[in-house]
């Protein structure tokens, strides 16, 4: 019974009724985006929830799972919108243009782009984008204007948006995979 469980588990897991990698359209992929964004969330607090248990180290298994999956659906949004980001060399394409940027400033855009439709206030970027909680507000907002001030040398200074009293964003026009 317990092998037919996991078998199943690993089958149900390859894929969800309606889910395909290649879709070509923008909101559908955020849609998938927020879909496992919010499976990872729940999933962490049921393991911290649950951490000791025997149950834990299979729950872990299956964050791995939608951890996995929630990259892949990020790197289609990035790929959908145009806008690729050379992790390595920190290097920015887009409409066949490239620029090269800080390993800040990429880390950065490639951050708010693989979260499409969620603002992110300076001290949340500072932490999630770059893993420095001690970078002040003021110091976010420098960057964000920097960065901003340069992705107009490809044609996306509008990219990078404020939603009043929520943070910064990526502009819904990048989100839906329009034309800036």
């Amino acid at each position: 019974m317990q092998a037919r469980l996991g078998a199943e588990s690993r089958r149900d897991r390859s894929e969800f009724p309606g889910e395909d990698l290649t879709t070509s359209v923008l909101p559908e992929v955020a849609g998938w985006i927020s879909i496992y964004e919010e499976m990872a969330t729940v999933l962490r607090l049921v393991i911290s929830r649950a951490n000791g248990s025997a149950e834990a180290h299979e729950l872990r298994r299956h964050l791995i799972w939608i951890e996995d999956r929630l990259g892949r659906w990020r790197d289609r949004h990035a790929e959908l919108a145009g806008v690729v980001i050379d992790r390595k060399d920190h290097v920015l394409t887009y409409a066949g243009k490239s620029l090269r940027l800080t390993r800040r400033e990429a880390d950065l855009l490639d951050f708010l782009l693989r979260h499409p439709r969620r603002p992110f206030t300076s001290k949340q970027l500072a932490t999630l984008a770059w893993q420095n909680s001690r970078l002040s507000d003021a110091q976010v907002r420098t960057y964000i204007m920097r960065l901003r001030s340069r992705l107009r040398d490809v044609g996306l200074e509008q990219v990078i948006t404020v939603v009043r009293n929520r943070g910064y964003g990526i502009a819904d026009v990048v989100a839906r995979g329009g034309e800036l």
